[in-house]
């Protein structure tokens, strides 16, 4: 039987930077996460299986 698992993910990861205020603290963060540089803690997954309806050959799609 086919499966369609629904997988979520939240990661913590935390990054320094040097900032004049919080605005420009989160703006310089996502910047350094686009470029791939957040060190990752810990993080969360959920997944969740539901089986997948089989269609017949004669069934409209």
């Amino acid at each position: 039987m086919k499966y369609s698992v629904k997988v979520k993910e939240i990661s913590y990861g935390v990054v320094e930077v040097e900032a004049a205020s919080a605005e420009e603290a989160e703006e310089k963060a996502e910047s350094v996460y686009y470029d791939g540089n957040i060190i990752w803690g810990n993080s969360e997954v959920d997944c969740t299986a539901e089986p997948v309806k089989e269609r017949k050959r004669d069934e409209a799609r």
